[in-house]
């Protein structure tokens, strides 16, 4: 089969013409005009009321309600178009109390939402982040369809932990993170925000108080620029999943070479920019991780969430408890298997097998069908003894009431005979989708030091700043957590703005 379009070009598919003119990017004339400057000479400066690093969601949610708020900011992103990890995102934000929520008459509440995220985190997440989040979160995504345009599919009950919470972006044929990209780059266009691409941040600028001042940047054409901050800098770079040093020296063993989920640009500017200020740095060795197909990028985590079926590896046996979310049979997956690889068996009793069977189809992605175990394990290159072995094992054992004796045991909660043909065979690999560490923050996105202090002028959000996460995450809350303290820290820096 012909492998899918390279990360690059789903970017820009994803994007398209978007990203394209969509904000003030630096013009052809300007850079002609300063690459007649030596590269000697003191940069050249430009002067914002907040300066943002990084064109994702928390990033150009910031620039909008900074510029709604009355004052002037702009963002720099170091690609040529935002290349961060939203625009793999299938797109759902994690509320309560939303419009959308009480017009379908879900009542999901703000204590019930602050639980189970503590839950999730093994209750080792800030427990203040997470309270402002619940607070907020609700406010934030109508504001997310009041201003800038989103749209939201029907609201399903989902499993625990999504529950009633979930907001499924219409991405009207392309993912929901990239959706909401397009969205928030039209609502900076619109208000002339500058967003100057191929701008990569390189230092932070203090004053002689180790206040922030600004920051340095190398523009396209190779040359420095100051670009001063009277309010603030708001670091919104993501985290560094896809930095080997640091995945290697924060997270070692096998998580640290597994294949990316994400974007191959989240580099670590979070700790890299901020660490020499004395950032307080948490939750470095944390983490999420999911079912990705390597080669072509398709994400098969629906398949393993599905409530049927079983996982086999390469040798054709059991490894995992089915009933674990897709999360944590990713998290085990290159710990029980050298390879890192494993199929989901799975037959024509589960309802949504079309929609997963288009979706590899559309993903010029390989998957087997086939009218019987044997002939599926034989087109996967399988040893189909042993899948025969495993398939059989499992209905037997469902027939005699004894799946939880199984080795691995199988805890489903409403199994189904694996008997209805024809079966299919869709391939998974452990991906790494986003780390969860980087510089503490506070109530108000502001990055706090080695003390608990303020850094002046110094803020961050979503996956650049640390706290508000730990071992795990709600589906959806990655993007409401960056629109929530996008919005904050916008809002804390018009503030200081406005009393200059």
């Amino acid at each position: 089969m012909e492998q899918q379009h390279t990360r690059r070009e789903m970017m820009k598919k994803c994007l398209a013409v978007a990203a394209v003119g969509a904000t003030g990017a630096v013009s052809t004339s300007v850079l002609s005009a300063q690459n007649a400057v030596e590269p000697t000479t003191t940069p050249t400066a430009e002067t914002y009321d907040m300066v943002i690093l990084g064109a994702g969601t928390g990033g150009l949610v910031a620039a909008i309600e900074a510029h709604d708020q009355g004052i002037k900011p702009i963002v720099l992103e170091k690609m040529d178009l935002p290349a961060g990890n939203s625009i793999f995102a299938l797109g759902g934000v994690c509320a309560c109390g939303t419009r959308f929520q009480k017009e379908a008459g879900i009542d999901a509440t703000q204590e019930e939402l602050f639980l189970d995220m503590m839950k999730v985190s093994a209750g080792k997440a800030d427990p203040k982040l997470t309270r402002t989040y619940v607070e907020q979160v609700g406010g934030a995504v109508d504001w997310l369809q009041d201003t800038v345009g989103l749209k939201f599919l029907p609201m399903q009950i989902m499993p625990f932990p999504f529950l009633n919470r979930l907001l499924r972006i219409d991405g009207d044929g392309i993912t929901g993170g990239g959706k909401l990209i397009r969205l928030l780059l039209a609502a900076c266009k619109k208000r002339n925000i500058p967003v100057r691409f191929n701008t990569k941040a390189v230092e932070l600028l203090t004053d002689n108080s180790l206040a922030v001042s600004g920051v340095r940047a190398q523009i396209e054409n190779g040359l420095l620029v100051d670009f001063k901050a009277r309010g603030g800098v708001v670091v919104a770079t993501g985290g560094f999943s896809a930095n080997s040093e640091m995945l290697n020296a924060y997270i070692g063993g096998v998580m640290s070479h597994i294949p990316l989920r994400g974007s191959p640009y989240t580099t670590g500017e979070n700790v890299s920019l901020t660490k020499p200020l004395f950032a307080k740095l948490v939750n470095l060795d944390q983490f999420h991780c999911g079912p990705i197909i390597s080669a072509t990028h398709v994400n098969p985590a629906d398949a393993l969430s599905n409530g049927h079926g079983v996982i086999v590896d390469l040798r054709g046996k059991r490894i995992i408890d089915e009933v674990n979310t897709y999360v944590t049979k990713a998290r085990l997956l290159p710990t029980v298997t050298p390879e890192n690889k494993a199929y989901m068996i799975l037959d024509s009793r589960w309802a949504e097998i079309d929609k997963m069977v288009k979706k590899f189809i559309h993903g010029n992605s390989e998957f087997f069908q086939a009218d019987t175990p044997e002939e599926l394990a034989k087109k996967a290159g399988l040893p189909a003894e042993e899948v025969l072995k495993s398939v059989n094992g499992y209905n037997q054992a469902l027939r005699d009431n004894k799946l939880k004796e199984l080795n691995p045991p199988c805890s489903y909660k409403e199994p189904k005979l694996l008997d209805k043909a024809p079966f299919f065979a869709f391939p998974y690999e452990a991906g790494m989708t986003a780390t969860f560490g980087g510089p503490k923050i506070n109530t108000n996105a502001q990055i706090v030091n080695l003390e608990d202090k303020p850094i002046s002028g110094l803020y961050a959000v979503g996956n650049a700043a640390g706290g508000l996460f730990f071992k795990d995450y709600i589906g959806g809350s990655q993007l409401a957590g960056a629109t929530v303290f996008g919005r904050i820290a916008a809002t804390h820096i018009a503030n200081i703005c406005k009393k200059l």
